[in-house]
């Protein structure tokens, strides 16, 4: 099962920062299991979120004629306050450390209203995907990229494929 957990993104500076949205669910099937009598969300998809975030900054922040994929390499001291709950709608905001031709570091957080949720360091190697992904593939990535930007005001940065 592929999980989708950002549903929007709200501000885009690239090569800076990015905030988007996670509305979270009863309908969320990791529910199903986690738990039955009472949902919470799981830690590790929290941090999924935060790390599909903070990878799509990394990606968009790159040159146009790029073949390299964000690939999260470390979490490091990621910090949970209390538990997601569904209805809850989660913030998710990173700010990019260092960017290189290798990799990037991102300060990333998720907060639910006011609350600060979670905080954490993540690193991303960049690798080149060509050969690995295919057309479908990458027609299925706009389309989603698309999706998630539909409200982003990108006229002061360059609108290209990724």
């Amino acid at each position: 099962m592929r999980f989708y957990l950002v549903d929007k993104i709200t501000e885009l500076q690239k090569g800076l920062f990015i905030r988007g949205i996670k509305n979270v669910s009863m309908t969320e099937p990791f529910f199903t299991y986690h738990f039955p009598r009472y949902p919470v969300m799981p830690g590790v998809l929290i941090v999924e979120a935060m790390a599909q975030a903070a990878g799509l900054l990394v990606e968009l922040s790159l040159p146009q004629e790029n073949y390299r994929k964000a690939i999260l390499s470390i979490v490091d001291k990621v910090k949970f306050r209390f538990m997601v709950r569904p209805g809850d709608q989660i913030i998710l905001e990173a700010t990019i450390e260092n960017l290189s031709e290798t990799g990037a570091c991102c300060t990333v957080s998720a907060r639910v209203e006011e609350r600060v949720l979670a905080e954490t360091m993540l690193t991303f190697s960049l690798q080149d995907v060509r050969g690995i992904y295919d057309s479908f593939q990458d027609g299925e990535r706009q389309s989603l990229l698309k999706t998630l930007l539909r409200d982003v005001d990108l006229t002061d940065t360059d609108e290209r494929n990724c």
